[in-house]
C-alpha cells in the first residue's frame, strides 16, 4: 500500500499561514488591503500587545455578504478573479483567497459585517473551523478583530521579535499604506494610544506631514514623468535630508507598496553625487502601469513583482529624478529665528598653538619635530587662554576638537618621583613607543590642497590632509564618548525635534544610551523631543544639525553592542567634522595638524584603513632620476 495522502485542509492552512502570515504585521497588511478593495474610506486598527492578543480592524467599506459567510475562510475562495487569464490584469490588492484562511487557522477570528446588499452578519472562527454564525448588528462595513495570534502554533511564537519591534513593523505597515492612499483615512491605536492619524483629504503632502513632520514635508519637491507605458508621480525630499537605509523609499506600483531594489537603485541614482555616502534619499512615488506589464503572482506576501520593461521603467525613472534636483536650487536654508536674550557665555579652552618644550637645534633652524619634546601621558604643558572672540574657521577646523567646547578639567599629576624617570623598564619602553611613532619631518609644502609635502633625510613623505584629521578627531571623539562620564553643555533654550512614528519607537528604546552618552533629552509630545544638554564633544558651529543626525544615527541602528555603536559614531563623527581636499592650509595650520597626529595612538591610517603618510625613500626617487642605475 503506498504512503502519499492528501492532508488534512487544517494542516494545509497551518502551512499555508507559515508563508502569508509570518508576523502581526502580515495581519494587519492583509486585513488593510482586504478593506480597501471593499471601497472604504475610513479604516481604524486598534493593536494590543504588538498584535500578539488582539488586532481589530473596522472599515466602513461594502462589506460582506451574509451568504458568503460559509466560504469566507475557505482557502482560494475570492471574490477577485473569476479565471485564469484574471492572472494577468490583477487590479485588486488581493486576490489570493489565502489570507482569511490562513489567518483563521492559527488565530481566533470574530468578523462582523453587512453588505449593502445583504442581512448583518457575526461569524466567529477558530483554529479552522467555522464555531458560529448568527445575525449581526446593523453597522456599514466589516469589524474584523484577530486574538491570540499563534496561539495554535508555539513554534512561531517563540521566534517572534520583541514588542517594539513587532509595533513598528505594524506601524510602517500603515504609514505606506496611508502615503499610497491619501484619500483614505488611517487611525493606528496601540496600546490604548493613537500613533498613526491621516485625513483622507487626498492631500498627498499633508499625509507627509502627518507621518515624517513638517520639516520633511515643507522639502517635499513633487515631480511627475510619463511614457507610452509608465507614469511616474510623487514626491521627493530635498537632498539635504537624509537617512541611514532604504527604509524611506516608497515606492508603489498601481499604488501597491512593493520592495524592489532595482527600482529603489534608480532613485539613489537620481540623487547622484547630492548625497553623501551611506546615506539615502526619501522619496513617496507611485508608478501607474497597465496589469499587463507587471506580474504581482510571485510570493504570498505580494511586496515582490516582475516587470516585463523593468529596464526602461529604471531608465524613466533615474533620469526624472536626476532632471527635477537639476531644476531645484539645493542650497540649503539656514535661516532661523534668533533665540531671544540668549546670553553668550565665554569658557577658557586648551590652547594647542602655544607649547612649553625645551630648546631644540632642529626647531630652531625651521624644522617641525612634533614628539621630541619631553611629553608624558600623566601631565600636560598645555597653557589656559581665554576663549576668542572671533576665530577664523579655518584654523578651528584645524584645531582639536577640545578647542572648541568646554575646557576640561586637568588630570592629576603624578607623585614627584615619577615625574623624573619610569618606575620600570615597561614604561620606559612605553615613553619610548609614544616618541617614536613619527620620525622627524620638515614641512616642505601642500599638493593640490589635499597633500602635505613633508621630507627627512631618508626621502620624501606624503600625508592626507583629510585621514590626518580624521585619524585625530576619532581618537578624540572615541575617547570621550566611551568614557563614562563627560562634561555637558546646557541650553537655555532646548532644541526640539520631530520624528516619524515608525522612528519613535527605536528612539524610546534607545533613550537611556542617549542620556549616558552625555544628551539629556526627553519626549515633549507623541513625536516631539527635547535636548535640554548635550556632551562637549559635539560641534558647536552647528550642534543641532549634529545632533538630530546622531539620533537618527542612533535609531537607524537595529541590533549591536554598545561598543560598536559607539565605535560607529566616533568614526562618523569623525568623518563629518574633518577638512576635505582642496582646502589650502597655511604653515601653522599645517605644524598643528602635524602636532596633534604625533600625539596620536596609532597616527598612521584613518578609520576606515587608508594611509595616513605615505613614504618614498630617497634612493627610489633617485633611481627614477637615473642618478642610480640598480
Amino acid at each position: 500500500m503506498g504512503s502519499i495522502k492528501v492532508l488534512d485542509s487544517a494542516i494545509q492552512n497551518k502551512i499555508a499561514a507559515g508563508e502569508v502570515v509570518e508576523r502581526p504585521s502580515s495581519v494587519v497588511k492583509e486585513l488593510l488591503e482586504n478593506s480597501i478593495d471593499a471601497n472604504a474610506r475610513q479604516i481604524e486598527v486598534f493593536i494590543e500587545e504588538s498584535g500578539m492578543k488582539q488586532i481589530r480592524i473596522v472599515d466602513d467599506g461594502d462589506g460582506i455578504h451574509h451568504t458568503d459567510g460559509p466560504l469566507l475562510f475557505q482557502r482560494h475562495a475570492t471574490s477577485k478573479i473569476d479565471m485564469d487569464y484574471d492572472l494577468f490584469q490583477i487590479r485588486s490588492l488581493g486576490f489570493r483567497g489565502e489570507a482569511l484562511a490562513s489567518i483563521g487557522a492559527v488565530a481566533k477570528v470574530t468578523v462582523e459585517t453587512k453588505h449593502v446588499d445583504g442581512n448583518p452578519v457575526f461569524i466567529r472562527f477558530e483554529g479552522g473551523r467555522l464555531a458560529e454564525q448568527i445575525p449581526g448588528k446593523e453597522r456599514k462595513g466589516t469589524d474584523i478583530t484577530i486574538t491570540d495570534l499563534f496561539y495554535n502554533t508555539p513554534a512561531r511564537l517563540k521566534y517572534m521579535r520583541s514588542m517594539r519591534t513587532e509595533s513598528g513593523k505594524i506601524i510602517d505597515v500603515i504609514q505606506r499604506m496611508a502615503l499610497a492612499y491619501p484619500n483614505i483615512s488611517f487611525r493606528l491605536v496601540l496600546d490604548h494610544s493613537e500613533k498613526v492619524m491621516t485625513k483622507g483629504n487626498g492631500n498627498l503632502k499633508e499625509v507627509i506631514s502627518d507621518i515624517y513632520g513638517l520639516n520633511i514635508a515643507r522639502h517635499a519637491v513633487a515631480f511627475e514623468t510619463r511614457d507610452a507605458d509608465f507614469h511616474i508621480r510623487g514626491f521627493l525630499i530635498r537632498p539635504e535630508i537624509t537617512r541611514s537605509s532604504r527604509n524611506y523609499l516608497n515606492i508603489s506600483v498601481n499604488r501597491r507598496f512593493i520592495r524592489s531594489f532595482r527600482l529603489s537603485q534608480a532613485v539613489i541614482n537620481g540623487y547622484h553625487t547630492l548625497q553623501p555616502k551611506d546615506k539615502y534619499p526619501i522619496a513617496i512615488i507611485d508608478i501607474t502601469m497597465d496589469p499587463k506589464l507587471v506580474d504581482v503572482n510571485v510570493h504570498p506576501a505580494k511586496t515582490e513583482v516582475r516587470f516585463s520593461k523593468e529596464r526602461e521603467l529604471n531608465q524613466l525613472l533615474e533620469s526624472a529624478v536626476r532632471s527635477r534636483m537639476k531644476d531645484e536650487m539645493l542650497i540649503p536654508d539656514v535661516t532661523r529665528k534668533a533665540p531671544v536674550a540668549r546670553q553668550q557665555t565665554t569658557q577658557d579652552t586648551l590652547d594647542f598653538s602655544n607649547v612649553e618644550r625645551q630648546p631644540d637645534k632642529r626647531t630652531e633652524t625651521g624644522r617641525h619635530h612634533p614628539v621630541t619634546r619631553n611629553f608624558s601621558k600623566t601631565s600636560t604643558d598645555y597653557r589656559i587662554v581665554p576663549k576668542k572672540t572671533v576665530l577664523n574657521e579655518t584654523q578651528e577646523a584645524i584645531g582639536p576638537p577640545a578647542e572648541r567646547h568646554v575646557q576640561k578639567p586637568a588630570r592629576e599629576a603624578p607623585p614627584a618621583e615619577s615625574q623624573t624617570a619610569p618606575d620600570t623598564p615597561i614604561e620606559a619602553a612605553e615613553e619610548a613607543v609614544e616618541k617614536e611613532k613619527l620620525p622627524y619631518l620638515e614641512i616642505v609644502g601642500q599638493l593640490h590642497g589635499t597633500y602635505i609635502i613633508l621630507q627627512n633625510d631618508t626621502g620624501m613623505y606624503m600625508m592626507d590632509q583629510h585621514a590626518a584629521q580624521e585619524r585625530i578627531k576619532y581618537e578624540y571623539y572615541s575617547e570621550n564618548i566611551t568614557r563614562g562620564k563627560t562634561d555637558r553643555v546646557p541650553l537655555l533654550i532646548p532644541y526640539t525635534f520631530e520624528f516619524p512614528m515608525s522612528d519613535i519607537i527605536e528612539i524610546d528604546d534607545r533613550q537611556k544610551r542617549l542620556q549616558s552618552l552625555g544628551f539629556d533629552i526627553e519626549k515633549t509630545g507623541i513625536r516631539q523631543y527635547a535636548v535640554t544638554a548635550y556632551p562637549n564633544w559635539i560641534d558647536d558651529r552647528n550642534p543641532e544639525a549634529d545632533i538630530e543626525e546622531l539620533i537618527h544615527f542612533v535609531s537607524s541602528k537595529s541590533d549591536f553592542s554598545v561598543s560598536q555603536y559607539k565605535e560607529e559614531m566616533a568614526i562618523m563623527m569623525s568623518c563629518k567634522q574633518s577638512i576635505k581636499a582642496n582646502h589650502y592650509l597655511d604653515r601653522p595650520q599645517i605644524e598643528a595638524l602635524l602636532e596633534s597626529l604625533g600625539s596620536c595612538r596609532s597616527p598612521y591610517t584613518c578609520p576606515h584603513g587608508r594611509p595616513v603618510i605615505i613614504h618614498m625613500s630617497t634612493y627610489e626617487i633617485e633611481r627614477m632620476f637615473n642618478r642610480v642605475m640598480k
